[in-house]
C-alpha cells in the first residue's frame, strides 16, 4: 500500500510499518479502515444509512494516531463502539469510543429500515389490526404481545429492552469484561420513542 494514500478520500495511511503481515491485514488497520468506510463511503451509506452524518475526529483520520489509541485500548475479540458512552453520538474520537464485547455492541444496533414508520421495537399486523412488539435477547426474539396502539407496544419494548441492557451490564461488569464507564452508561441508558 502506498504511503499517504487517501482512504475514502479522507483517511491517511501514514503508518511507517506494514499493514499486512504474511498477507493478512493487521487488526488495527482493519478496524480503522472500516470506521473510515462507515463514515465516508457512499456505497456503505446505502447499506447502512444509520452512519450517514457520522464523522471521524481529525486526529483519527491519520492511521498512526488511531493505531496508537488502538494498541493502548484494544481487547481481543471486542468491537469499536462510538455511541454507548454518549447516546446518539456521531463522532469517532478518543473521548467517545470504547471497545466492547460483540454481545453488548449488538444490544444497541438499530434496524431503522426494517421497522418502517413505527417506533423502535414496534410492528403492525394487518390481519388482526394490532400493533406488536418484540425484543432480541441474546439473538433470540422475544415477542412481547399485541397492543391497540403503537405507544403501548413501544412502552412494552422499552421496559424489556432497558431491563435486558441492565442485566447485561451487571453480568459483564461483575465478570470484569467491561469498564466502569461502559457499565454506568448502560445502567443509565433510556430507550426513547424517537430512537
Amino acid at each position: 500500500m502506498c504511503k499517504k494514500q487517501l482512504i475514502f478520500g479522507i483517511g491517511v495511511n501514514d503508518y511507517d510499518g506494514h499493514v499486512r503481515i504474511n498477507g493478512k491485514i493487521i487488526k488495527s488497520y482493519d478496524v480503522w479502515h472500516s470506521m473510515i468506510e462507515r463514515c465516508y463511503s457512499k456505497k456503505s451509506h446505502k447499506k447502512r444509512p444509520t452512519y450517514i452524518g457520522c464523522k471521524v475526529h481529525k486526529e483519527w483520520l491519520y492511521f498512526s494516531n488511531f493505531k496508537k489509541w488502538f494498541d493502548e485500548n484494544y481487547i481481543e475479540g471486542y468491537e469499536l463502539d462510538k455511541d454507548i458512552l454518549f447516546k446518539g453520538n456521531k463522532w469517532y474520537c478518543t473521548d467517545t469510543c470504547a471497545f466492547v464485547p460483540k454481545e453488548i455492541n449488538s444490544l444497541f444496533t438499530k434496524h431503522d429500515s426494517k421497522r418502517g414508520n413505527f417506533p423502535i421495537g414496534v410492528s403492525y399486523k394487518k390481519e388482526i389490526k394490532k400493533f406488536y412488539s418484540s425484543v432480541s435477547i441474546n439473538g433470540v426474539i422475544k415477542n412481547l404481545g399485541f397492543f391497540n396502539n403503537d405507544k403501548e407496544a413501544f412502552y412494552a419494548y422499552k421496559k424489556e429492552k432497558e431491563k435486558n441492557i441492565k442485566e447485561m451490564a451487571e453480568k459483564y461488569f461483575k465478570d470484569r469484561l467491561i469498564t466502569e464507564n461502559i457499565y454506568n452508561a448502560m445502567i443509565s441508558y433510556k430507550v426513547d420513542i424517537n430512537d
